[in-house]
């Protein structure tokens, strides 16, 4: 291989020592949204890479998986994203699983975060 330049003009970008979560809403969690009174939220359309649009969450870095730590914290996350859109509890789900936190997200694991911003 020989001699190769990194990306970037050789400098070397520090990792931050987390994991991050990327939260992306599916249609069911749109519909959900489109139903509390008062809110019409812009649906993005279907396949323009708009829809993806979601939250990323730092997490702890950990050895055996990020699934176990979802499993235990989903519900926090599930409420911070339900009240995000609407600070109405009773309009809520009534379902708040993590069966149900799957059907209103897609869920990546991202284990190496690089920090551009120095």
């Amino acid at each position: 291989m020989g001699n190769r330049k990194k990306p970037g003009g050789g400098a070397d970008l520090p990792m931050v020592s987390r994991s991050a979560l990327v939260l992306e809403p599916t249609r069911a969690y749109w519909e959900w949204a489109k139903s509390c009174p008062g809110e019409d939220p812009k649906v993005p359309p279907a396949g323009t890479g708009e829809e993806d649009e979601g939250t990323v969450y730092l997490i702890p870095e950990m050895d055996l998986g990020p699934e176990g730590w979802l499993r235990s914290n989903y519900a926090a996350i599930f409420e911070h994203e339900l009240w995000a859109w609407c600070t109405d509890e009773t309009l809520w789900p009534a379902d708040r699983s993590l069966d149900a936190f799957t059907r209103f997200f897609t869920v990546r694991f991202c284990s190496m975060v690089l920090d551009m911003g120095r």
